[in-house]
């Protein structure tokens, strides 16, 4: 796998005047092109043959336009040209099925701006003493950082955030990954059940979502009223629009930084991490109200991102559950579905067993039965049970079998149930103050 280690640098006033030179030309490249490709696409998207072995302009071509673009490090600029051309392949090929590829759009100077450059002859060095990094035609820069890494460097990607902050992201050469396990115990696998209300929820752990956002949602100085009080382009303008940008910037910071505490506490105690795969479109058109949480309190996809890339690191296995599969309308007790379950439907009772349900804690027990399943079918792992009586009974009861021991029943039954205090759903996943008892 692919390391990268992100720092940030502190350029002097020169330095800035540099990057930001490069920064700008880097836009101003991909979105002339983006704008050349657009005209030839609409004009010859009927002839696929044209289009196919049309000649586009340069990067050479277009630096004899625009002298500006010489000023620029010319790595960068390849690159830009580079990922527009990717862009626009996976756009035109349909490629990263099943993932719908959009048209590619023009860069704005008013979002994060970045370029990446390529190491080549050692032009890119660091000094660890002196605690500075030495990029082509900007020379050596501080940064502040006490890690010490080993590896030959592949590029680094220079970004300047919006409240002017600039990091460098340095990747190194690839190392191999941990040999995955092949033996797993079932008590080391851990499936959780993801909602708005309650970001991960099992038979030992309800963990609440941070909130980052909603809790300074009604502040009563909101800088977005500061920053739409100024004159567009003015000093102070300026300054409000820092202020927002902050405030953004924190938040985003305090949700990154909380994701990856969280997602590493649970690689460090599990084997195997079951989640299931969220139609978070389709949960947003439904409840438009959530559009909001999914974006700025919390991120269903950076989590589930950073689990996946930590489980592969340390060797072991991160399971995804197709969204469709009836997790939360198939009762845990006896395995009956229940078909007319609307979402706001939080607690249900079986019409076969009469059981009552919490609707997370029974989608997450079917969701472990579900991992089981697929670990070994499709990755022939060898789970060891605890209780191999209990494990089978689970699994048969996952998929509709009709013969169950009564004494494994009963035991199902005493685990599995809602209990009638309010909030009482088992003790945490362990001490880290991330995870809340209620």
């Amino acid at each position: 796998m692919i390391e990268a280690i992100k720092i940030r640098i502190y350029p002097i006033k020169k330095q800035r005047t540099k990057l930001n030179k490069t920064l700008g030309s880097g836009r101003f490249l991909y979105n002339k092109m983006l704008e050349e490709r657009n005209e030839v696409y609409e004009r010859l998207k009927d002839d696929k043959e044209a289009l196919y072995h049309y000649t586009y302009k340069t990067e050479k071509q277009y630096k004899q336009e625009f002298l500006f673009l010489k000023e620029a490090n010319s790595r960068a600029l390849q690159n830009k040209t580079r990922n527009l051309i990717t862009a626009f392949h996976n756009f035109c090929e349909g490629l990263n099925i099943p993932r719908k590829v959009g048209h590619p759009k023009f860069k704005s100077k008013k979002g994060v701006q970045k370029y990446t450059n390529d190491n080549v002859n050692n032009n890119i060095k660091m000094d660890f003493t002196r605690h500075k990094i030495k990029l082509p035609k900007v020379s050596w820069i501080s940064f502040r950082d006490d890690r010490v890494f080993s590896g030959k460097i592949r590029h680094v990607t220079v970004s300047r955030t919006r409240t002017n902050q600039y990091f460098v992201a340095i990747t190194l050469k690839a190392q191999d990954d941990a040999e995955p396990k092949n033996t797993i115990h079932e008590k080391d696998i851990a499936a959780f059940d993801m909602s708005a209300k309650d970001f991960l929820v099992n038979d030992a752990v309800r963990m609440k979502n941070p909130r980052f956002y909603r809790s300074v949602e009604k502040k009563p100085k909101h800088p977005h009223r500061n920053l739409s009080r100024k004159q567009k382009g003015s000093k102070n303008w300026e300054k409000a629009r820092l202020e927002l940008a902050t405030h953004y910037e924190k938040i985003y910071n305090q949700k990154k930084d909380w994701t990856h505490k969280t997602t590493r506490d649970l690689v460090n105690k599990y084997d195997v991490i079951v989640l299931e795969t969220l139609n978070i479109k389709g949960m947003q058109k439904f409840n438009s109200g959530l559009s909001k949480s999914v974006t700025l309190d919390f991120s269903w996809h950076q989590f589930k991102t950073y689990v996946e890339y930590k489980m592969k690191w340390t060797g072991k296995h991160f399971i995804q559950v197709k969204w469709n599969f009836p997790s939360s309308k198939k009762c845990s007790h006896c395995g009956q579905i229940t078909n007319d379950l609307p979402l706001d439907v939080r607690v249900w009772t079986c019409s076969t067993c009469r059981t009552t349900h919490d609707r997370d804690l029974n989608a997450s027990i079917k969701l472990k039965v579900g991992g089981i399943r697929i670990l070994k079918e499709e990755k022939h792992i060898t789970i060891i049970h605890d209780d191999k009586n209990t494990a089978g009974m689970a699994e048969s009861q996952a998929f509709g079998d009709d013969v169950r021991p009564v004494a494994i029943l009963q035991n199902a039954c005493r685990r599995f149930s809602m209990r009638k205090e309010a909030h009482t759903y088992g003790k945490d996943l362990h001490e880290s103050p991330s995870f809340r008892k209620e």
